[in-house]
């Protein structure tokens, strides 16, 4: 049943049961039984099934009797309860549930690529015999789990064409009748997911072809609520079992996992822990391997378009022929100028950022601009649907270069085509280093209408210096109700010198959205406006925001206002920011005002009950040699209630070889009630050698519940040969929780003989997350020569994160000369995520000088750890070699290695091999490189090349790249500003002053019959 009627219906008689005292279902079955006037007559297993099972599995009297009855013991309208609870049990039973059977699915609905067609052979089936590859078995496992009961998401990564959704569409075949498939994209992919994705039940399979639209959807906060819904719906029981399963291109998987470099601004955090923390991920390589090759060999003896891929297929890629993509390909580089124009235009919309569906008048409209004037001149009246007719025209049975997208009864908009996916990817790489011409950018303002996609066309020209055509870009996504832009778009009118309409835009994004916040204040600050600025940042951190207040104080005293930075930083603190009392306290005790910063410091404790503060005014004193004022300021913490400031400073201590004053404070702390610094007594205690004093307080924190306690007092027993005692211990903590506990006991078991028992107990506390006892037994087994062993041990740590006896194995096994094994252990612990690891072995064999066995190991293990070979050798100055690895491991995938060859030949002087290398980098994604090389350059005095290679960075997309090149014509340009303010135009050029012949905000930008409005904002030569 679909969870939204069958939810409601179940939270309700849940609510009614709680409501009543939650009385025993066997109470409830009795009393409706006794009573004349119930319809129903339910037994316990059906009262429990009622209030606990989540399906429909009772008949509408039986919910009825239960929910009145329910609602009498609570003093509930019974009547109203009645009436209601029939209306939810008659929607749960007809609601019909989210997808469609497995059984009724068509490939083509669930966007697997139609394969090419041979001539003479109509009566093929559908689809060409399927040649399972290693992928397949990886996600046929993981199907099987889902189908004994497992919610799982499953991610296949790979190009375009090779065979990810036809894998998806094979391994649902393996789930039992009951399973359905749920594709979301109607009215958009993202707006299904999100309005629909709380109805899947169990058994459901949602099908997430193309995961990029949903997963990075333009608006960022939609993306992260259906991400934050996925999550929900794998971990909810009450929906499960539910398979995920998803597609997507390496270029959008990339950003989507990789952790934010710095830390701080991790956009895509949900998404991350969705598809590697939560998720399973496949990849799928772009060829077939030479078991694959066999295999396929055999099945096409059955079917010929196997057959012709197998002949006709180049590198092995044999589901890209399939899917037509050498047909494709040879249609679009043999395509008439006309049907070109309009491909790279189609190209160049996807690759920043509009949807799939390109309406036809803006291809038409951009067109011209991708045609040299001579074919302009030769093209008839009817080019545009000469080439729209050739673009169409399909490859050996599949779509081609771009097919109209069919429309349904609620469209609003003209005819949209909708751009081959090979080609989308093709043009991604082959124009990534373009920058639109000017007819590009007048067709968006003209004919894009959707605002999502006018702000990614925004954002696509805002990285590129067309600040112009993003500003009104901007303002047309606004204008079509894109309210998230607002700040955008005042950003770039504030940058261009219109400050009073970015602050009426700061100001109404404020307003109407809490957006901005930092933006108004800081615009009303620099333009003079300090109260109003400071006003407002109140008002900020009355709502919960102090850093604002933070942020202005510092802008304050960068300008040299020290008493007003002051001022606002203890109003902040007034208010309760924790950091700001913190850094108050610290600048008074700086300062020599002692009673001010511990006035502070014990204020922040009682406005926020936060130790921060004081904890830093103990560490302060402490590290200045005023050890009795730390320690009356923690003892004072501690009559307040904290220990923190206690413990910390006892740790301080410790470390300081001052044990005797460090278990002073401890049982301070300890008589307070902290578990923690009972446990810290005891182990100074203990390694005092004061047994006893440690039992005793082992003893007393095992009282108070501590599982950490019994296990040390386990352990002491155990040293002190009472193994009775020792065995009652571990089991008492285990029994509580305890896996280290648990541990122990596989370790007692393993002594005593129990093998098997011993690897079980270590296995279960390895999954629990401890996982010491696994270690200890991979070690006892390769030290009895029991290597098969060993190493099923080791795989058991690894899954559960615990690679390090896969590392241990290895270094056994180098050690005793074993290098062949121990490479393919560590190369295991590698790629469960073990990198360091991975890089000892390598550095160790590169000092001691075999640097053919460190090499070869590094290309085992990947581009990554080669590029860091390649910096070894670059350092200890054996340039070519170092050269040579950096170019391997550019081959092997790590294209950040062609930007250190750029480097490296810049520096070689070979200035035109540095710059191959950097466009090699750049298409690779890596568009930084161009300008890295500019001011290579530029140090050189080469400031035309250095111009020419920021203009690079910038036409690519490089966002820094814009104000690399003003900073470089600051040198010879008085006017060099402009370019900062105003941008280029498409052709290069700095922009004239633009933002006056914008339209006011509140009128539409483009009118619903697609006619711009008249002025001179339209002009193409502004573009």
């Amino acid at each position: 049943m679909t969870p939204a009627a069958l939810r409601d219906l179940k939270e309700y008689v849940y609510q009614l049961y709680v409501e009543a005292g939650t009385p025993p279902v066997q109470h409830i079955a009795s009393e409706i039984e006794r009573d004349d006037t119930f319809r129903g007559s339910p037994s316990k297993a059906t009262v429990h099934r009622i209030i606990g099972a989540r399906e429909l599995s009772a008949g509408q009297e039986d919910v009825v009797s239960v929910a009145v009855l329910l609602a009498r013991r609570a003093g509930r309208d019974t009547g109203e309860v009645a009436s209601r609870a029939k209306h939810m049990w008659v929607s749960a039973q007809l609601a019909q549930p989210m997808g469609i059977p497995v059984s009724d699915l068509d490939p083509f609905a669930l966007e697997v690529h139609r394969a090419i067609t041979v001539p003479g052979q109509e009566s093929l089936p559908t689809l060409p015999l399927y040649v399972e590859r290693g992928h397949d078995h990886a996600l046929n496992e993981l199907v099987d789990r889902a189908a004994r009961g497992e919610s799982l998401l499953v991610t296949l990564v790979g190009e375009s064409s090779t065979g990810k959704t036809r894998a998806c569409w094979e391994a649902l075949r393996r789930l039992p009748d009951g399973w359905r498939v749920w594709h979301p994209y109607d009215p958009t992919r993202p707006d299904a997911a999100l309005v629909h994705l709380a109805e899947v039940g169990p058994r459901t399979v949602i099908w997430l072809n193309e995961a990029q639209h949903y997963l990075l959807a333009p608006d960022h906060r939609t993306a992260e609520r259906i991400t934050a819904g996925l999550r929900t719906a794998l971990v909810d029981r009450h929906r499960g079992p539910l398979l995920i399963l998803a597609t997507i291109w390496p270029r959008f998987w990339d950003p989507l996992t990789a952790p934010s470099a710095t830390g701080t601004d991790d956009r895509f955090e949900q998404q991350r822990k969705l598809l590697t923390g939560v998720g399973r991920y496949i990849p799928v390589p772009n060829a077939f391997t030479e078991s694959d090759m066999r295999l396929a060999r055999r099945k096409a003896e059955d079917d010929p378009r196997l057959a012709s891929a197998l002949d006709g297929a180049a590198d092995r890629e044999i589901t890209q022929f399939l899917a037509g993509v050498p047909k494709l390909m040879s249609r679009y580089r043999c395509a008439p100028p006309g049907a070109t124009a309009l491909i790279h235009a189609a190209m160049d919309y996807r690759r920043l950022g509009h949807g799939p569906a390109l309406p036809r008048a803006l291809l038409a409209t951009a067109a011209e601009s991708y045609l040299k004037d001579r074919e302009l001149a030769l093209l008839g009246d009817d080019w545009l649907d000469e080439a729209l007719a050739f673009c169409a025209t399909s490859c050996n049975g599949v779509p081609g270069p771009l097919t109209e997208v069919p429309r349904r009864s609620n469209d609003v908009g003209g005819t949209a085509y909708r751009l081959a996916d090979y080609l989308e990817q093709q043009g991604r790489v082959e124009r990534r280093l373009m920058c639109p011409p000017a007819s590009f950018w007048e067709a968006a303002v003209r004919h894009c209408h959707g605002n999502e996609d006018c702000a990614s066309l925004a954002r696509a020209a805002e990285t590129r210096g067309r600040l112009r055509a993003a500003a009104v870009l901007y303002q047309q996504a606004f204008e079509s109700g894109n309210t998230s832009v607002r700040p955008d778009l005042a950003r770039l009118l504030e940058g261009a010198g219109n400050t009073a309409k970015a602050q009426k835009l700061y100001e109404a994004a404020w307003k109407a959205d809490g957006q901005a916040r930092w933006e108004l204040v800081r615009l009303r600050e620099i333009t003079g406006e300090l109260n109003k600025a400071e006003e407002l940042a109140h008002v900020a951190a009355n709502q919960g925001d102090t850093t604002v207040l933070t942020r202005l104080a510092r802008l304050r005293q960068e300008a040299g206002n020290e008493q007003g930075a002051e001022d606002l930083l203890r109003k902040a603190a007034a208010i309760g920011e924790i950091r700001t009392f913190a850094e108050l306290a610290r600048s008074s005790e700086a300062e020599g005002d002692r009673a001010e910063a511990e006035r502070l410091a014990f204020s922040a404790l009682e406005r926020t009950g936060s130790p921060y503060a004081l904890s830093e005014l103990v560490r302060i004193r402490e590290k200045s040699g005023d050890r009795e004022a730390a320690e009356r300021l923690a003892r004072a913490a501690v009559e307040r209630g904290n220990l923190r400031p206690v413990v910390r400073l006892a740790w301080m201590r410790q470390q300081a070889g001052d044990i005797g004053s460090a278990e002073r404070l401890l049982e301070l702390a300890a008589g307070s009630g902290s578990t923690f610094a009972l446990l810290e007594l005891a182990r100074l205690k203990k390694k005092g050698r004061d047994g006893a004093g440690a039992e005793r307080l082992l003893r007393t924190a095992a009282h108070k519940g501590s599982t950490r306690a019994m296990t040390e007092l386990a352990r002491l027993r155990d040293k002190a040969g009472e193994a009775e005692k020792a065995l009652r211990l571990y089991y008492t903590a285990a029994q509580n929780g305890s896996t280290d506990a648990l541990a122990h006991l596989a370790l007692l078991r393993e002594e005593a003989g129990a093998c098997e028992e011993a690897e079980r107990m270590a296995c279960s506390a390895a999954d629990a997350g401890s996982t010491f006892a696994l270690l200890e037994l991979v070690w006892l087994r390769e030290k009895s020569s029991d290597r098969r062993a060993a190493e099923r041990l080791a795989d058991t740590a690894q899954r559960a994160a615990n690679t390090g006896a896969l590392v241990l194995l290895a270094r056994i096994r180098e050690k005793a000369g074993d290098q062949s094994g121990a490479e393919r252990l560590v190369l295991r612990a590698a790629r469960a995520g073990d990198s360091l690891a991975f890089n000892e072995f390598v550095l160790r064999r590169e000092k001691s000088g075999d640097s053919d066995g460190a090499e070869r190991l590094a290309a085992a293990g990947g581009g990554r750890v080669l590029v860091q070979l390649a910096q070894l050798r670059e350092e200890a100055g054996r340039l070519p070699d170092a050269e040579r690895i950096y170019r391997l491991a550019a081959n092997r995938g790590k294209t950040e290695a062609l930007g250190e060859l750029a480097r490296l030949k810049e520096e070689s002087g070979n200035l035109e091999a540095a710059e191959e290398f950097a466009r090699r980098a750049a298409h690779a994604g890596h568009v930084e490189v161009f300008s890295a090389l500019a001011q290579a350059r530029a140090k050189k005095g080469l400031f035309r090349d250095a111009h020419r290679l920021h203009r690079a960075a910038v036409d690519a997309g490089y966002g820094e790249a814009l104000t690399y090149l003003a900073e470089l014509r600051r040198r010879w340009d008085p006017d060099w500003e402009s370019l900062l303010r105003y941008g280029l135009t498409a052709d290069g050029e700095v922009s004239e002053p633009w933002w006056s012949l914008l339209p006011p905000v509140s009128t539409p930008l483009v009118p619903t019959c697609g006619v711009a409005p008249a002025g001179g904002w339209r002009n193409r030569t502004s573009w």
